[in-house]
């Protein structure tokens, strides 16, 4: 999630959901908004979003200024959730976070893919609202960014940025993991000191607030605390 006092900005299974303080004035809402855009990466240009605000009310005028800023960013407003859409009261709710965790014990869930099928050499960028998987190597000096999970089949030797709106559930795995930079979510480390290729293929992932590599597809565990 990326956010400023008033307003947050999360990923979600269903889109980007823009949270609005409904206590905060309109304009200082405008005004951290702006700033948390300018501050975004820009795979965000061209997405939709929808906001909520719990049961506060904006007016015509406040909609077309919201529309407006939003337009300035290149994204969309898709709509106003309600409490409803977003809380899920009593029983369902239990169902509702029983599932979450789950999710969170098995990775992310599917949802929009993109593959890259060639090497990504210096100097190229992905940038995808979604998973991503390269059907070759990273090479120094090229970068993924990706809402999702980030999958190379091959060597990771660039910056690899998975989870990128706050998803803390996303991975990263390649057959050679060895990037420059790697971040999920907030978290970020640099490739071990040691670049082995006989170290297998591996995955990258947050567990209990830190961000740990272990070997992927191997019975065991071995991580290693970054």
């Amino acid at each position: 999630m990326t956010r400023t006092e008033h307003v947050a900005l999360k990923g979600t299974r269903e889109g980007l959901v823009l949270y609005f303080d409904p206590l905060a004035d309109f304009g200082l809402l405008l005004t951290e908004l702006n700033k948390l855009l300018k501050d975004s990466v820009q795979f965000l240009q061209g997405a939709t979003v929808r906001c909520f605000a719990g049961d506060k009310e904006y007016s015509e005028d406040e909609h077309d200024q919201l529309t407006n800023l939003l337009q300035e960013h290149q994204l969309e407003l898709g709509g106003w959730l309600t409490t409803e859409e977003v809380y899920v009261p009593g029983k369902v709710q239990s169902q509702a976070i029983e599932k979450e965790t789950r999710l969170g014990d098995e990775g992310m869930v599917e949802g929009h893919c993109l593959f890259v099928e060639r090497n990504l050499r210096n100097g190229n960028s992905v940038q995808y609202e979604g998973h991503v998987v390269v059907l070759g190597d990273v090479n120094p000096g090229a970068e993924i960014i990706a809402t999702g999970n980030i999958v190379v089949l091959g060597s990771l030797r660039g910056v690899a940025h998975a989870g990128a709106t706050g998803e803390r559930n996303a991975s990263v795995s390649a057959y050679h993991l060895a990037p420059t930079q790697l971040r999920i979510a907030d978290l970020v480390t640099r490739a071990p000191d040691e670049d082995s290729e006989e170290r297998g293929p591996e995955i990258a992932r947050i567990k209990d607030d830190r961000l740990i590599v272990e070997a992927a597809g191997l019975i065991g565990y071995r991580g290693k605390g970054r």
